[in-house]
């Protein structure tokens, strides 16, 4: 049956056929009935030290745009639907986020009228590149309607330091903490409490917190939630009146019911994760990973990075796993400023660190059923792949010639394109060659 990148297991309806029937008798499956009122002071309960105020959606992307509509509400000439009408003949506005994270941070600023900005990353924990940040937030000021960083992986990222970025900058924060329930900050407390910001969480059925499909928004700012909430709800502030932007991503009684369920036995989901996480990691020496907290991480599947000598063998690796039944990804790669449509659509620079980890990362199994001798043959069979790859004959580079030259022209390959600066205008992203060369 070989051993699968994932297994999801979100809790079993089956076994809950009581629970459905109470459901069915109150005749309510919707619009934040009493199940979803439950599960939302569960959550804030247990997860954010009862502090500030969550709303469930139907999914993260849904909420991801909802609260990077909400923080544009109060910016001038940045309302979302007026954006979209006219985003071609508008200056731009961007939403700022590193281009190591998946696609839905920015496709859902690109449904609230903004241009995806990327900066290039940290390359001890993958997340958002803070001197990157600052020097995008300088270049571009104003330009910028909302910061929207990456918890990597379920990574505590330091939230303090974007308390004081968006003071600084007077520029909103939403972070995207897909895979992040049950991670626990350095101050011991669920990663996001008491964060002023947006924080938007996945219940996808491949996260730990698996239900199958759903999301998560919280801030410390309860009013913030609030209209969250109108907004949820077509923007129905008054009976049946529309006081504000509105969309329909309420989530279900049924989808909140699955929340509550995954919530009971969530604490030994993580720390069974946790400890097969730790088992990879004392395997694998040669691979790079993430730096281990003090505190608990929430994990969604081992992710690591290969050595760099052998990034080019990926794709080999990968396969003599495959022949031996273990499933692998490489997530995130290609990252954000290496996907066709981003390409075209999307604001970047020079990316090395981004280009570099999405070259080395490969994704390791991980699931709630998994078991440790499970781990071992991954190990095995990784560790096996790795020698093979390590006496295969490397083909020599080619220089690249230009036309009449008796000498190697300086290498560019294609793949490092995405290095250039790129503006965007007029429907069309134009590659900027400055005089500047990079080594």
């Amino acid at each position: 049956m070989g051993i699968p990148l994932t297994r999801p297991a979100p809790p079993r309806l089956s076994e809950a056929a009581a629970l459905l029937k109470e459901i069915e008798d109150r005749g309510h499956f919707s619009n934040f009935g009493p199940v979803n009122t439950a599960f939302e002071a569960d959550m804030i309960a247990q997860m954010f030290n009862g502090e500030g105020a969550c709303l469930t959606v139907c999914n993260a992307t849904l909420g991801l745009m909802l609260a990077v509509a909400n923080v544009l509400r109060d910016q001038p000439g940045t309302r979302p639907a007026r954006r979209m009408m006219s985003a071609r003949s508008e200056a731009p506005r961007y939403a700022l986020m590193p281009a190591f994270t998946f696609a839905a941070a920015a496709h859902a600023a690109m449904w609230c009228g903004l241009v995806p900005l990327f900066c290039d990353v940290d390359p001890r924990d993958w997340s958002a590149s803070a001197a990157a940040e600052e020097a995008m937030l300088t270049r571009y000021g104003r330009q910028i309607a909302v910061v929207m960083p990456y918890a990597t992986f379920g990574f505590d990222i330091d939230l303090a330091r974007y308390e004081a970025l968006s003071q600084r900058h007077d520029v909103p924060v939403v972070v995207d903490a897909a895979a992040s329930l049950g991670t626990v900050q350095r101050d011991g407390r669920g990663f996001g409490s008491g964060f002023s910001g947006t924080i938007v969480y996945s219940m996808h059925a491949t996260k730990s917190f698996a239900t199958g499909e759903g999301g998560l928004i919280y801030s410390a700012d309860r009013q913030m939630v609030a209209d969250l909430r109108t907004m949820c709800n077509f923007g129905f502030g008054k009976a049946r009146n529309a006081t504000m932007l509105g969309i329909n991503a309420k989530l279900s009684e049924v989808g909140a019911l699955l929340g509550r369920l995954r919530l009971s036995d969530y604490d030994r989901v993580l720390n069974h994760r946790a400890e097969l996480v730790a088992r990879y990691r004392a395997a694998l020496p040669e691979l790079s990973f993430q730096p281990q907290r003090q505190n608990r991480q929430a994990h969604q599947f081992c992710s690591a990075l290969l050595p760099n000598r052998l990034r080019r063998h990926r794709a080999a690796i990968q396969d003599a796993m495959a022949k031996d039944g273990i499933g692998t990804a490489a997530y995130f790669s290609p990252h954000l400023g290496q996907q066709d449509f981003f390409v075209e659509q999307a604001v970047f620079g020079a990316l090395p660190v981004a280009d570099n980890v999405a070259s080395r990362v490969i994704s390791l199994p991980l699931f709630d059923s998994m078991q440790a001798w499970e781990v071992d043959e991954v190990v095995a069979s990784l560790c096996q792949a790795l020698k093979a790859v390590r006496v295969r004959p490397l083909r020599p580079i080619q220089p690249i010639m230009q036309a009449g030259q008796t000498t190697p022209a300086a290498p560019v390959a294609a793949a490092s394109l995405s290095r250039l600066p790129r503006q965007r205008g007029g429907g069309v992203t134009r590659v900027v060659v400055s005089a500047e060369r990079s080594s």
